[in-house]
């Protein structure tokens, strides 16, 4: 009884195990046929990420004045435009003013300056006044001129000094820190206030330069799909920005850029998932035959063993191109297969 049960047991073991070949039909109860379409994977890969402010500015004075009025204390939120601290410009007001009295002035001497050559114009038609004195007419209405002119430069400056002692938000923020205090002298350059940029924040990730390298090969950066995902939040589609244009030198990396339609909290961690948008066609159905790697395919009736140039064994390898996607595709028992 026993010798009976092993030989159909062995004869089965021998059909299973042994190569087939394909010129007969038997390789299709054996085998397990796919569409491309359902064979194909995506590959993906996280990498840490942090939402980061496009601006972090400390605003300085740029005159020498008396701190006279501070409006946001530091956790205030400010928006773009507000006024965040006026300055002492008395001595700046002054200034402006005389140059205004010098212009008046030197603008009753040009017109004094412009009614003698006109006289002296009418004279020389005449012969009763010489060249020399016409000349000298001209000459003092130029040097007027130039004068006027110069204290036009000099009211513009006295003007954006004046501007320069209301100091406003240059983008919607908060401010981190108040380095001044009410009263106090600054001079140019003097910090006064620390302010953190809160909209249009950026995510920001390093990617392996090697698997950049692989998915750039294959497509342009933008066409990464990427999603964000932190704690506290919905995760989200993010938007490629930028990428820097050098690789950093110890960890081999590069970093890219992200932007939300949402505004994040800054600060916040998580991770960026990138998603490679061509297809690959998945390790396990690779085998080797000869020095050759490659796929069975059913294409029409005929069973076909096609070469993927360059496949590496182990690692997926990027869809051709001209594959169709119904073509068919066998997912099992392709390593007892014969290649014709």
């Amino acid at each position: 009884m026993k010798q009976k049960g092993i030989l159909p047991a062995l004869v089965l073991s021998l059909i299973l195990t042994s190569p087939m070949n394909w010129a007969s039909d038997n390789w299709r109860n054996q085998v397990v046929i796919q569409p491309l379409a359902e064979v194909v994977i995506e590959l993906s890969q996280s990498f840490a990420a942090e939402v980061i402010s496009p601006n972090q500015t400390a605003l300085s004075s740029e005159i020498n004045a008396r701190i006279k009025h501070i409006q946001p204390r530091p956790g205030e939120f400010v928006k773009s435009g507000q006024r965040l601290i006026e300055l002492d410009c008395g001595d700046q007001q002054l200034q402006l003013e005389r140059l205004q009295a010098q212009q008046q002035q030197t603008q009753a001497s040009l017109s004094l300056a412009q009614l003698q050559v006109t006289r002296f114009e009418s004279l020389q038609a005449r012969d009763l006044s010489s060249r020399s004195q016409l000349d000298e007419a001209q000459t003092q209405v130029q040097q007027l001129q130039a004068q006027q002119q110069l204290l036009n430069t000099e009211q513009r400056i006295a003007q954006r000094q004046i501007q320069r002692c209301q100091i406003y938000a240059p983008f919607d923020g908060v401010v981190l820190q108040q380095n001044v205090g009410l009263g106090q002298w600054v001079s140019i350059g003097t910090p006064l206030l620390d302010l953190l940029q809160t909209k249009a924040a950026e995510i920001e990730t390093q990617v392996p330069f090697s698997w950049l390298h692989n998915a750039q090969s294959t497509s342009r950066p933008a066409d990464l799909y990427a999603i964000f995902r932190a704690q506290g939040i919905e995760e989200q589609q993010v938007k490629l920005l930028r990428q820097a244009p050098n690789i950093e030198p110890r960890g081999r990396s590069v970093k890219l850029w992200f932007s939300a339609e949402t505004e994040l909290p800054i600060g916040l961690s998580g991770q960026i998932t990138l998603t490679q948008s061509r297809p690959y066609l998945p390790a396990s159905i690779i085998v080797q035959r000869d020095q050759d790697l490659g796929v069975f395919v059913v294409d029409g009736e005929q069973l076909q063993f096609r070469i993927l140039d360059q496949a590496q064994e182990g690692r997926p390898y990027l869809l051709p191109a001209d594959w169709p996607t119904d073509l068919q595709i066998v997912t099992q028992g392709q390593q007892r297969l014969k290649r014709e």
